[in-house]
């Protein structure tokens, strides 16, 4: 729908482009990399920082190899929330999404354990296939070291 020159999404827009944050997750964490390919536009951009650096890498092929190369220390879990979509898509369909996101690290390649969480800053497109990412931008803002105790009950360990 084109409203006075600008357009603008819908209620189904909105879900699909959810859908499309949550998909990001289960692809990382299932080191599904067909999958996270098909979330990505060919000429999509990402930015990740973290405390050990920048990261940043364009092309889709790119993208995918560079979390293809780290898979064995990824968080254990990627969680999305406060997702905020823009209501208003440019000529190209292109909206901007804001969201949190939370990752625990409790794996024992993980040291130290720790969770992390900060923002994403998203550009997503409307395409044929529907919703992509045309760039993501990871930004860190926090991070708590826990000391885990494993000589506790085994129901109390995550894996």
């Amino acid at each position: 729908m084109v409203i006075y020159g600008v357009v603008v999404i819908d209620g189904t827009d909105v879900i699909w482009i959810h859908q499309l944050l949550a998909r990001y997750g289960w692809a990382i964490d299932s080191s599904d990399w067909d999958a996270l390919a098909e979330l990505f536009i060919a000429d999509a951009t990402i930015d990740y920082r973290s405390s050990t650096g920048r990261i940043e890498r364009a092309g889709r092929d790119a993208i995918v190899d560079w979390f293809r190369s780290v898979a064995g220390h990824n968080p254990a879990a990627h969680h999305v929330t406060n997702i905020v979509v823009d209501a208003d898509a440019d000529r190209d369909d292109r909206v901007a999404v804001r969201s949190k996101f939370f990752a625990p690290y409790p794996r024992a390649v993980h040291e130290p354990k720790r969770l992390y969480g900060g923002d994403y800053r998203d550009v997503v497109v409307r395409t044929p296939n529907g919703w992509r990412f045309a760039s993501k931008e990871c930004i860190p803002q926090w991070q708590l070291t826990v000391q885990i105790d494993d000589s506790g009950p085994e129901h109390r360990r995550s894996y």
